[in-house]
């Protein structure tokens, strides 16, 4: 995510890799933390639930999935409307410009990765509480900025 906003104020493009419709599960690093937490905390009482530690011990977290051309479009949006960039237009990238332009992040952007989270909350009784990533848009916005500033 910080790449591609990264990315989006360099270029002033929605980048579309493939095309376009790779989809991937997100989780806001506070709610991931917490799952963490559950589990190191259940570990340290000594419970052995095969449900949660041997085998069976997987676990995924999401509180929800995007598609990467519409968060592309939606960081660039935001972009245009704060004043970063000039009105964009979407640009198609292959796998290896991806990668020449923008590290291996954007190649994923080009991939699909799903999961649920469905033992996180049978198990562990999570529910993801933070924002949203397309609610985070803004705050990345701000500080690729930033940082795109001080160098």
């Amino acid at each position: 995510m910080y790449e591609l906003g990264k990315l989006v104020l360099q270029k002033h493009y929605i980048p579309i890799v493939g095309q376009g419709k790779a989809r991937w599960n997100n989780v806001h690093i506070e709610d991931l933390t917490k799952v963490y937490c559950a589990l190191v905390d259940k570990a340290v009482a000594g419970d052995t639930n095969p449900e949660l530690f041997g085998a069976k011990g997987y676990m995924f977290t999401e509180n929800g999935e995007h598609v990467w051309s519409d968060l592309a479009a939606k960081i660039a949006t935001e972009a245009y409307q704060s004043g970063y960039i000039g009105e964009p237009k979407n640009y198609q990238l292959g796998k290896d410009e991806a990668l020449k332009v923008a590290g291996f992040e954007a190649v994923s952007w080009g991939l699909n990765s799903r999961g649920k989270a469905e033992r996180a909350r049978k198990f562990l009784d999570w529910q993801p509480t933070n924002v949203s990533i397309e609610e985070e848009v803004r705050n990345i916005l701000k500080q690729e900025k930033a940082l795109l500033e001080v160098k």
